[in-house]
Parts: structure tokens; sequence; C-alpha cells
């Protein structure tokens, strides 16, 4: 989100100006497109608040 403000203040100093409605669209698109790019680099997406369960961490956590 911090690189789309960005995006956003730097269109609003060369004079774009959006409606509410196109910069929440626009960030919804934006974070969709960043999504693909990190599922292409390797990484995945969980939802916030799920702790994937894993015993080595549990252990390594533990010491």
């Amino acid at each position: 989100m911090r690189v789309y403000a960005d995006i956003l203040a730097n269109a609003a100093r060369n004079g774009w100006d959006y409606t509410p409605e196109s910069i929440v669209s626009g960030s919804k698109r934006h974070f969709e497109e960043m999504k693909l790019q990190l599922n292409d680099a390797g990484y995945e997406i969980v939802p916030v608040g799920v702790r994937l369960y894993c015993n080595r961490s549990d252990k390594l956590a533990a010491r």
C-alpha cells in the first residue's frame, strides 16, 4: 500500500485527480497484481491471522 500511496502522490503532484472510488478500485487492482508477482517469485500468500503449524519451528522457538 505504501507503493500505491507513492504512485497516487506522484500523480497528484502532476495534476491528476482521482475519485475515491477510483482510488479504492486501483488499490485492489494493485494489491492483486502484487500478489501475482509474489506468487510467481515463489512466495505463498496466506490470510492474516493464519498461523501455519511447523514442529521444527516450535522446537526452535522453545530453545
